[in-house]
């Protein structure tokens, strides 16, 4: 006989808010007492994946979890179908009921539903236990989220389907502990290499922070927690990381659940592709997306150990704002609510998919239809109002199971990706044996290329001898590697008196430039030397390929060879961009602020059958 328990908890908070805390099952599972779970996930042929957990809580409890359904913000469900315990299958439902359906910051009610059927000899105790360990537990975490966003000074209004958690559910006890002592010695170690105020946070945090806050330490989280400069804390990460107060691992994540896949310890353990389980699919792996960098306390200052209480649930996948199991012929009509942005629908066994553009001028009223079949997935490209609910119609025609999902394209907030890691200078300086394993390929989706040389420099040899124009040179390096690290880019290598140098942001290269322009004739006569330096400087921004030579990383491909003909048009004193990242930047808006002018050229490249549009900038008399 199926049985059930349902109970309300009213939250004053706008229902974005409440949403990211109801839908976040793993931390709520985890503050209401619930144990840790064991999981295996098994491919199946139709493209799916069958999910296994099992548990032990007085009892062994063990089940194949179903994937869980949602609609963004306003429902969630989830089956489970045991093999070992005292029910035969579970149910755990929960809704978010608007206050006024016309207004989601007024408020709303979350109604969460267990419904159960026992099973065998421990049937006897189901409800009894449903009730002691899932009811009142999770009554309670909601009650307490419910006073905290009350609480709650200042609201995050955020435009974006990947929200931060708005509070926490609980102030989780630490199992890891750390001996002050020994961190102490560790914060020593790191001020020496770094020193910062933001050291004293950083070891508080490594000190009394919950385990759950420390598994996946992302220095950009910090630095919004602290109110800090991204760059000084992820500077104080790499110093911590370097004097062994932390440790940094590279997590492969899919590009479909963004789930990490595989915790790698060191950039030479990195593959060109993966497999995730859960999702069924093989993917690349490039530097941009698929590769993220993050941080957990030493074990040597603290263990962290790794807990899972719920993987399926919608907190866990914030970019998926639907997700529903097909059967063939089966057919879900509903209506959802989504923030302005680039959405798109895809089904697991199938790589093809159908964007979905939510805009404030997207048209409304029509109902937006897509029908899943064995060769395709029918309804084309679609548009919908932001801010206010549409129809939308699933239905599905194929021969198979589908896990259809609706996602926002748009990446994690927090994430490091490895490309913009190894293009730090600072990285690279301390860590320079991260290098990929010999004949790996990486693709990086973006990357601006910066190449200086010198004017004249066969000349100034002539002029000054070998051993004062190698020691300018030399000197010259010194203040281009402060100017790009201060840019967040790196160096690359040097090429006799020539650098190549990389960065993850355009308009930061073009500031690096005018800085280079700007002070390295300067900087070279204060330190001594009779003749100064000018230079010849040229951008460009593109996809390209990374990889490991001479013991260090570096960039290949189109991107990187048409950086370095646009360089070669260079006279000296200007600064040669390609019209490519002229239209990233605003026609290179930090140029033009600082006074610079341009005029149109055509570069011609070798490999390239049309001359390539650029700009000459330079200095206004």
């Amino acid at each position: 006989m199926t049985r059930s328990f349902t109970f309300d908890v009213h939250f004053e908070a706008p229902l974005t808010e409440v949403w990211r805390v109801a839908s976040d099952t793993d931390l709520i599972d985890g503050a209401a007492g619930m144990p840790a779970i064991d999981y295996r996930d098994e491919p199946q042929p139709d493209g799916t994946s069958r999910r296994y957990c099992s548990y032990r809580k007085t009892i062994n409890f063990e089940y194949e979890e179903l994937p869980f359904t949602w609609i963004h913000e306003q429902s969630y469900e989830v089956r489970r179908v045991f093999s070992k315990g005292p029910f035969s299958s579970f149910r755990h439902a929960c809704e978010l009921i608007p206050d006024d359906a016309a207004n989601p910051n007024a408020g709303c009610t979350v109604r969460t539903t267990f419904e159960f059927v026992p099973s065998g000899v421990f049937g006897v105790f189901a409800a009894s236990g449903t009730r002691n360990t899932g009811v009142k537990p999770y009554q309670r975490v909601f009650r307490e989220a419910a006073e905290r966003l009350k609480q709650k000074q200042k609201r995050e209004r955020s435009h974006s389907a990947i929200l931060y958690r708005p509070v926490e559910l609980t102030d989780e006890a630490r199992t890891g502990k750390a001996e002050p002592a020994v961190l102490r010695d560790f914060v020593d170690r790191t001020r020496k290499l770094f020193d910062t105020s933001l050291l004293n946070k950083l070891s508080e945090a490594v000190l009394n922070a919950p385990d759950e806050k420390l598994r996946r330490m992302q220095p950009r989280a910090f630095a919004r927690k602290w109110r800090s400069d991204f760059a000084e804390t992820l500077n104080l990460f790499l110093a911590a990381t370097r004097a062994g107060m932390l440790k940094m691992r590279w997590d492969v994540i899919c590009p479909h659940c963004r789930g990490d896949k595989m915790n790698l310890s060191s950039l030479g353990d990195v593959k060109e592709t993966a497999f995730c389980p859960s999702c069924n699919v093989d993917f690349d792996i490039d530097l941009d997306r698929s590769l993220e960098a993050v941080f957990t306390p030493h074990p040597q200052v603290r263990e962290i150990p790794e807990f899972h209480y719920c993987l399926g649930g919608p907190g866990t996948t914030p970019h998926i704002v639907y997700q529903h199991l097909f059967k063939p012929g089966d057919e879900h009509a509903f209506t959802i609510r989504l923030a302005e942005g680039r959405y798109r629908l895809r089904v697991t066994g199938d790589k093809r998919y159908r964007w979905l553009e939510v805009s404030q001028g997207g048209t409304g009223g029509t109902e937006i239809a897509y029908t899943c079949r064995n060769e395709a997935i029918e309804g084309g490209d679609q548009t919908a109002p932001a801010g206010s609910a549409f129809p939308v119609r699933i239905r599905n025609e194929s021969t198979r199971n589908v896990v259809a999902v609706i996602e926002s394209v748009e990446w994690a907030n927090d994430a490091l990706s490895a490309g913009e890691l190894v293009a730090d200078q600072r990285f690279r300086d301390l860590f320079s044996n991260e290098v990929l394993a010999p004949g790996i390929k990486l693709a990086v989706e973006d990357a601006t290329i910066l190449f200086t040389d010198v004017v004249g420099s066969t000349a100034l040899y002539n002029s000054l001898g070998d051993a004062k124009a190698f020691a300018l040179v030399r000197t010259h390096f010194d203040i281009l590697h402060e100017i790009v690290e201060k840019f967040r880019g790196a160096i690359v290598k040097t090429i006799g008196d020539a650098i190549m140098a990389v960065f993850t942001r355009p308009d930061a290269a073009l500031q690096a430039a005018a800085e280079l322009h700007a002070h390295a004739n300067a900087y070279v006569r204060q330190q001594g030397h009779t003749a100064g330096v000018q230079l010849k400087v040229g951008l460009h921004v593109g996809p390209c390929i990374a990889v490991t030579l001479n013991e260090r990383l570096d960039y290949f491909g189109t991107t990187v060879n048409l950086a370095a003909r646009v360089q070669h048009l260079s006279e000296g004193g200007d600064i040669m961009v390609s019209n490519a990242l002229a239209e990233r930047t605003d026609n290179c808006a930090p140029l033009r602020e600082q006074q610079w002018q341009s005029r149109n050229e055509q570069a011609y490249a070798k490999g390239f059958a049309e001359p390539v549009p650029v700009l000459r900038w330079t200095r206004r008399s």
